[in-house]
């Protein structure tokens, strides 16, 4: 019995390829289930009232009708992808389980309470679809590490890490770890860019480094050119890697390195390596 759980976001169609592939390697790295989730509000909860009498009733149970037509055609799409995936990939293919739910994003992001990664596709990481509610209530509500494969190998080769101090940093870090083991190269990400004197104690990269050293994986340190957009220069730092770790929305004055404009940056961004980031 697998000691972990992986979930994988999906919408149905081509968008569902990449996290299902990427999920189904990364599965035997943190020695987990695979178990995929079809997101869909409940239609009855956003159609608009069409005003008072028989009319205006019929109209909205044939739109609820249509709209529940194309999540029926949705959900058999997603889990024949989910279905082919599993067969054909390095997976525990007895512990793999796909499961439809129709509730509020906030009401299915309890889902991903208790598992190790939520994988998502770029566009719902980006905010975009409809998957995009519930991944981050999944991210922020439900602190759910997420994993966006984009380009590079999976499990990842080469692993850039975002370091400063914060708890949301930390979190990254410990989500990722089963990925460093399997890395030929690890880099730390720094940057002292508006941090005081107390923040730089906890922003040290060394911190890390020597967590690193203790889980016997080396690494080198990197700072980084913060003259422009520091999302922008991050992913140009990581630009040549499979996978960057981040944190994701901090608040504390530590974390002015990991704050919201940038994660929304790497978030948004379709291009460059993967990321994984934790809140």
């Amino acid at each position: 019995m697998a000691k972990e759980r992986i979930l994988v976001a999906l919408q149905g169609g081509e968008p569902d390829d990449a996290p299902l592939e990427a999920a189904c390697a990364l599965a035997p790295v943190f020695e987990a289930d695979l178990r995929g989730v079809f997101v869909e509000p409940d239609p009855a909860h956003y159609m608009l009232w069409t005003g008072p009498g028989a009319a205006g009733a019929s109209v909205v149970s044939t739109a609820i009708d249509a709209v529940r037509e194309e999540a029926d055609k949705a959900c058999r799409d997603a889990a024949t992808r989910f279905s082919k995936t599993i067969e054909g990939g390095p997976c525990d293919k007895d512990g793999a389980s796909f499961r439809r739910i129709t509730d509020s994003p906030a009401e299915a992001a309890q889902q991903a309470r208790l598992v190790r990664l939520l994988v998502a596709c770029p566009e719902a990481a980006a905010g975009r679809g409809p998957l995009a509610d519930f991944v981050a209530a999944c991210l922020v509500e439900e602190a759910a590490p997420l994993y966006v494969p984009r380009k590079g190998a999976t499990p990842p080769k080469t692993i850039c890490v975002a370091w400063d101090g914060s708890k949301e940093a930390a979190r990254a870090a410990f989500a990722a770890e089963p990925l460093f083991d399997q890395a030929d190269k690890v880099v730390i990400l720094h940057s002292d860019r508006n941090l005081d004197y107390h923040d730089r104690a906890a922003s040290a990269p060394n911190r890390l480094k020597n967590w690193l050293s203790a889980h016997g994986v080396e690494c080198e340190t990197r700072e980084v050119d913060t003259s422009g957009s520091l999302g922008e220069a991050m992913l140009e730092a990581a630009g040549e890697c499979d996978l960057l770790v981040a944190g994701a929305y901090g608040h504390s004055r530590v974390s002015q390195f990991i704050f919201g404009g940038v994660t929304r940056t790497l978030l948004g961004a379709m291009d460059g390596p993967s990321v994984l980031m934790a809140h």
